[in-house]
């Protein structure tokens, strides 16, 4: 935890450090959501109700991404994982390939993190790592940093969500591959105080969609997520074998957003009691991945580095994403020459 001890020893708090360095353009994400009403924000996706607390923060870019391994034990037709990261030893936190806990500090503070993500593969498959890696991260960032975590129900138990909810996890995102996970979410809404909600991508099948949407209305959630389905290289063949289209721009599956669209406006008609998001394939390029690259870059970039408006940064005449090897010695954040804290350049 290299760069989290660099803050302690400029006595800055993480807290003053993340608010000093906040950008305008952030706080309009603050606001309150009226629940009856539909918000249409373009490529930030469209939604009904109230935005779930972890999509308000990823929206910032201040969420830290954190993938324990590829393993799941669920085979799902539409996964878009990439071939690397379906590995066992996948382990990742954002762009950066982890080693032990102190990793995945330092990325955090480097993004000036408010909070972070636990997926995979299947974390319930890693079950001990997460249940120490939330309970760790919750010691040194306080009890407001918001982790919420993504599961398919597999290998899933009463007794490991009420572990999960007792060390700090603040939202748990079910996605279904059977009707069994709505007993989990029950489960959750009835003996805990986590925000509990699902998250599916959006096959164009609106039968299929709105019986999911009900059927979480009625278990107590209190968000549906709603991805258009996203097309990759691992998900290509068992897309074009269920008969869907991919779009011209090769990014999603055609109808997929519309037919997601009229769920929203279908449940906006009808009153119901859940919120929901939908998010476009295009979000996590355009609005997610550059927000957290530009808040890293600021970390990375030296005095004289000039930083992109994708959020990469000028090294050399050529642009990078900022990883931790290609920080500026003035940080000194490189892995292999983590000796002392020189300084820090941040905006305000």
């Amino acid at each position: 935890m290299y760069l989290y001890r660099c803050l302690r020893s400029w006595s800055i708090s993480y807290k003053d450090y993340v608010e000093k360095t906040r950008t305008s353009d952030e706080r309009w994400l603050d606001m309150d959501s009226a629940h009856n009403k539909v918000y249409k924000m373009g490529v930030y996706g469209t939604w009904y109700g109230r935005l779930p607390d972890g999509c308000i923060y990823c929206m910032k870019g201040s969420k830290a991404v954190i993938f324990l391994s590829g393993i799941c034990g669920v085979s799902c037709y539409y996964c878009p994982l990439s071939l690397e990261r379906r590995r066992y030893d996948a382990f990742y936190v954002d762009e950066e390939r982890f080693r032990g806990v102190s990793d995945i500090i330092d990325e955090i503070a480097a993004i000036r993190a408010e909070g972070a993500s636990i997926t995979g593969g299947e974390p319930f498959q890693m079950y001990y790592i997460t249940v120490d890696l939330i309970s760790i991260l919750k010691d040194v960032f306080g009890s407001r940093f918001h982790i919420h975590l993504y599961t398919s129900g597999y290998g899933v138990t009463k007794a490991a969500l009420r572990r999960l909810y007792s060390v700090g996890l603040d939202e748990i995102r079910f996605h279904v591959v059977n009707d069994s996970v709505f007993n989990l979410v029950r489960f959750a809404v009835r003996e805990t105080d986590m925000d509990v909600g699902i998250e599916i991508p959006a096959i164009p099948d609106a039968e299929w969609l709105w019986r999911i949407v009900v059927e979480a209305d009625g278990a107590g959630a209190k968000f549906v997520n709603l991805n258009e389905l996203e097309v990759s290289e691992t998900n290509i063949e068992g897309i074009f074998a269920r008969g869907f289209r991919v779009r011209e721009d090769g990014r999603s599956v055609e109808r997929s957003y519309d037919v997601a669209l009229n769920i929203i406006e279908r449940a906006s008609r009808e009153g119901l009691g859940i919120s929901i998001h939908l998010c476009p394939a295009i979000y996590k390029d355009v609005v997610q991945h550059r927000n957290r690259l530009k808040r890293k870059a600021i970390t990375c970039a030296g005095p004289d580095t000039s930083i992109n408006d994708d959020g990469t940064v000028d090294i050399g005449g050529k642009d990078v994403i900022p990883m931790f090897d290609v920080c500026s010695d003035y940080v000194d954040l490189k892995q292999s020459n983590r000796k002392k804290c020189r300084g820090l350049t941040y905006t305000g």
